[in-house]
């Protein structure tokens, strides 16, 4: 997208050449471009305040009056105006800002020292969904200040807002998970360890290396943008390994270099079901091909597959059937997942699996999990119907029936032809015109119907057998119905 210069812009008319939307929605992009340097517009902080000003000052965009009076408030770009910022986020505060609200709370809380009031800023910002606002809290629980001093509700705070992708608050819970030094909280070095990763991966640097790599592969150079990959994959970045596996593959490296980043990616916190599949395959064929240690190689690919099951995969489903069929036990943390006891047969199991395999896949489609769980609804149903004599009874009249429909409905075609053939002959006989020399011989009918008798009594009886056998196949159908579902 090519935009317009800063001074081009501003010499558009906003109600005639462009609409009062696109023109408020061109200037915000082409201000935050400008103050930050982005997508080839040079920075030009003046500029930008320039343009947010513009805009601000209509008093009808609550985000461009937010971003003005931040700049006010700092005095970037513009002569430091605080009594005006304020005033403008008061006004973004009454059009629904949340950013306003939270502004004006640090507003009171480090300009004025009004803590009291400050707090009110920041509930009502955390109520609207602002995640600096609940850090903002949790800190005034830990260190009690206007708030009474409690530092369970200080950490519950900085785990809402670390959830939401507040760096500072996942770094607090983080220290506090692994120190274990907060009243109340256990100890967990492994979940801060998840904490910290989420942030690292957000890392600067991690993203210009992955941005470079990516650079590479889109311009051909695999090579350089497998190093890429392998320097954030060594890092721990999950994206990183998982991309470095597959080239790994597709550039013919050696196996352990492949295995051993799809290894690193299934060892992470979040590991994406594709590397799980591939690590469930290495050790199911491992196991297959006679290696060590089998009962571990299975136990492991019962692992993988289950885990790309609980992400959402339906190959991993797929494959914790199979396996299950081939007689190998799945572990009761596997049956739990799908709601199925210890004391649960094989067949309810296969179901339950296979039917939430179908709710993954994409609806009205048919799949090999739906193929499956058609084809073992009816082995079930065949079983059940074989225990019942006259169920065994029916099952046999059904297929004489299909063998009678299949004879029969032939034959029905040639008597309906020869009647048909009949009828014309009948009703073209008559007496003969002749010429002028002489009558020609006199013509008698036959006696009515009397060459169509045979075929009709032929017909009568087809369309009787027909009737019979559709009425025994459909109570089959129905009967095989009942069982199935």
């Amino acid at each position: 997208m090519v935009f317009p210069s800063v001074v081009e812009w501003e010499g558009l008319d906003e109600e005639g050449d462009l609409g009062e939307k696109k023109w408020d929605l061109g200037v915000k992009q082409l201000a935050t471009m400008s103050f930050w340097g982005q997508n080839a517009v040079s920075k030009d902080v003046a500029s930008a305040v320039r343009l947010y000003r513009k805009i601000a000052m209509r008093m009808k965009d609550a985000d461009a009056m937010y971003n003005y009076a931040i700049l006010l408030m700092k005095g970037q770009g513009v002569k430091k105006n605080v009594t005006e910022s304020v005033r403008l986020l008061e006004k973004a505060i009454e059009m629904g800002s949340v950013e306003a609200l939270n502004a004006v709370g640090w507003y009171y809380s480090s300009i004025i020292r009004n803590v009291s009031v400050a707090v009110k800023y920041f509930q009502r910002a955390a109520l609207n969904g602002s995640r600096d606002a609940v850090y903002n809290l949790g800190l005034y629980h830990l260190n009690g200040e206007h708030l009474r001093k409690n530092q369970t509700a200080a950490f519950q705070y900085f785990q809402n807002a670390s959830r939401s992708g507040h760096a500072g608050a996942s770094v607090a819970a983080a220290w506090y998970l692994a120190t274990g030094t907060l009243e109340g909280v256990a100890r967990d070095v492994e979940f801060a360890v998840r904490k910290l990763k989420r942030v690292s991966e957000k890392n600067g640097h991690l993203g210009f290396t992955l941005k470079k790599a990516l650079r590479a592969y889109l311009q051909g150079s695999w090579s350089g943008a497998l190093v890429g990959y392998i320097l954030a994959a060594e890092g721990g970045l999950g994206l990183a390994q998982a991309n470095s596996a597959h080239l790994c593959q597709e550039l013919k490296f050696t196996p352990e270099c492949q295995w051993r980043y799809t290894n690193y990616s299934v060892l992470n916190y979040d590991p994406h079901h594709s590397g799980l599949l591939k690590m469930g395959d290495y050790y199911y064929y491992t196991y297959a091909s006679g290696g060590e240690d089998s009962l571990s190689l299975i136990g492991q690919a019962v692992s993988m597959y289950s885990q790309a099951a609980s992400a959402g995969s339906p190959q991993g489903c797929f494959s914790l059937v199979t396996m299950a069929q081939e007689g190998h036990v799945l572990p009761l943390s596997v049956r739990r997942w799908f709601n199925v006891s210890a004391h649960d047969k094989l067949d309810v199991l296969l179901e339950k699996i296979l039917r939430r395999c179908v709710e993954m896949e994409a609806e009205g489609t048919i799949t090999p999990c739906s193929l499956a769980l058609l084809r073992l609804c009816l082995d079930r149903a065949w079983r059940m119907m074989a225990q019942n004599p006259a169920q065994i009874c029916l099952t046999y009249v059904a297929l004489l029936s299909l063998i009678a429909v299949a004879l029969v409905m032939p034959t029905q075609v040639v008597l309906d032809g020869c009647v048909r053939q009949w009828e014309g002959r009948s009703g073209g006989a008559g007496p003969q015109h002749h010429d002028l020399a002489g009558p020609g011989p006199e013509w008698t009918p036959d006696p009515a119907g009397s060459r169509l008798d045979r075929p009709l009594r032929l017909r009568r009886s087809t369309e009787a057998v027909l009737s019979v056998s559709g009425a025994m196949l459909c109570v089959y159908s129905t009967t095989v119905l009942y069982y199935v579902m």
